[in-house]
């Protein structure tokens, strides 16, 4: 069985493990806040002690923007080091108390006054998130007695789910039950950040060309 690396940090309660003959043999999590690179590597360096992996998963979340892009960063470095192939998979895939459920469904904030909802089946994220309001989301959670979840710090006030945070020897299991075509096949998609909107990008008023303050005195 191959050995695979992965690194989840989607959430503050960031995590690495290493996965070998069909299970996790170490696991590190670490609280982190907004602060993943500050103390990812540590982490990464002791499960990298054995060797490198064969095989690295990160989650691309979707959660905290930074948090998943200095996962990504670090599982693009070590893959690119080593030669070794990388593939994304959705952290709402990687929750530990979720895992032996064949259908769930997820729910959370999506900030601006809105929710998001999302399903996942036989460990695949089925529906990405949608983004609504309170009365759409809500009546979407309502078909999910017991199998919802929030990777929340608390459930929304319209339903009842429970927080969960993704895990990466969670996420190393669901990467280890993957095909050798699927491997193939997300290795080579570029891995990104599972966004719940599109990034949003302010564009200057200014006219082309024009110079304010200190740029324009300079020239």
């Amino acid at each position: 069985m191959e050995t695979i690396l992965a690194i989840e940090t989607s959430t503050p309660l960031g995590s690495v493990a290493r996965y070998e003959d069909g299970k996790p043999v170490e696991v590190i999590q670490f609280n982190s806040g907004r602060s993943h690179n500050a103390v990812i590597f540590e982490p990464l360096r002791q499960v990298l002690k054995a060797g490198p992996p064969d095989l690295i998963v990160v989650g691309t979340g979707p959660g905290s923007y930074s948090g998943i892009r200095v996962g990504i960063s670090a599982a693009l470095g070590i893959s690119l080091a080593h030669g070794i192939p990388m593939v994304g998979l959705a952290s709402l895939c990687a929750l530990g108390e979720a895992y032996a459920l064949e259908r769930y469904a997820l729910v959370g904030d999506a900030r601006r006054g809105s929710w998001w909802y999302a399903e996942v089946e036989s460990g695949q994220l089925t529906l990405p998130p949608v983004v609504g309001d309170e009365a759409l989301i809500s009546a979407r959670t309502a078909q999910w007695p017991g199998h919802l979840f929030t990777v929340d710090a608390a459930s929304p006030p319209f339903c009842q789910a429970r927080p969960v945070q993704p895990r990466a020897d969670v996420l190393a299991c669901r990467a280890g039950a993957l095909t050798v075509e699927a491997v193939q096949r997300l290795a080579v998609v570029e891995t990104e950040p599972l966004y719940l909107r599109a990034p949003f990008i302010t564009v200057s008023k200014k006219p082309p060309g024009v110079l304010q303050g200190s740029a324009a005195a300079e020239r």
